[in-house]
C-alpha cells in the first residue's frame, strides 16, 4: 500500500456504467471526455480532513497514475478536490471537515 505524504491522496476511480452506442473502438482505448471524475479515497495523508472511503469529485486531468512493483496507484492533491458526494461512509468525516 502506498501511504501519501504532503497534500496527496491515494484514490480509486469510480467507473460509470456506459451503454452501447454502436461505435466500434479498440478495447484498450481509454477515452474520458468528462471534465470531472468521481473517485473514492483509499488513503489520505495524516493531516487531511478527508478520510478513507469518502467519494470526492476531482478534475479528470489532475488524476496521476503511479506504477511500481506490479501495483498501480492513483494520486491527486487534496487542493484539487472540488467537493464530495454524501453517503453513509462520510458521516464522521463530514463532522471532522466542519470543525
Amino acid at each position: 500500500m502506498l501511504y501519501p505524504l504532503g497534500a496527496y491522496l491515494v484514490v480509486s476511480p469510480l467507473e460509470e456504467t456506459k451503454t452501447d452506442s454502436g461505435v466500434l473502438v479498440p478495447e484498450d482505448l481509454d477515452i474520458d471526455t468528462s471534465a470531472f471524475k468521481l473517485v473514492e479515497i483509499v488513503e489520505s495523508n495524516d493531516e487531511s480532513k478527508l478520510e478513507k472511503g469518502m467519494r470526492v469529485v476531482i478534475p479528470t486531468h489532475m488524476l496521476e497514475t503511479v506504477a511500481f512493483f506490479g501495483e498501480t496507484y492513483y494520486l491527486v492533491t487534496e487542493n484539487h478536490v472540488v467537493g464530495f458526494v454524501k453517503n453513509t461512509m462520510i458521516t464522521t468525516a463530514e463532522n471532522k471537515y466542519n470543525e
